[in-house]
């Protein structure tokens, strides 16, 4: 694995970034990307909590990501459910998307239920089911 740094994250981006056009929200889309830090040897924690854009509205329940180092977050669907929220125009201004610091983004708020070890959240997938979940791509 790469050292953490910034040339680090925008490989990872690029990388987890080609999944993101996959059929599946924001659970399937968790235990794709899953499968690739785990097959990569990237540690990290699954959560299943709410995602909340604040002043318009909550997704409940939701999957995200999260690496244990660099206080890190990766999340491709919350976006995706807030389009359909008011204003959705602000969206891309106001909700995150991809990789990224949660504490750079005081509009939004994730709400921890439970860990999702990877294992145990069904990660790695078998290949015949990742390809199902990533079809389109």
């Amino acid at each position: 694995m790469l050292g953490m740094n910034n040339d680090f994250i925008e490989q990872l981006r690029e990388e987890l970034g080609v999944w993101n056009n996959s059929p599946t929200e924001c659970d399937g889309h968790s235990k794709v990307l899953s499968t690739i830090l785990f097959n990569e040897g990237i540690e990290h924690l699954i959560w299943y909590g709410s995602f909340r854009w604040v002043g318009h509205g909550q997704v409940s329940p939701h999957y995200w990501i999260e690496l244990p180092f660099g206080n890190l977050t990766i999340d491709y669907r919350a976006r995706m459910w807030c389009r359909v929220m008011e204003n959705p125009q602000l969206v891309d201004v106001e909700v995150p998307h991809s990789i990224f610091n949660p504490a750079y983004w005081n509009q939004v708020q994730y709400t921890k239920i439970q860990q999702q070890i990877p294992e145990e959240f069904g990660v790695p997938l078998e290949d015949w089911l990742f390809k199902i979940l990533t079809v389109s791509i």
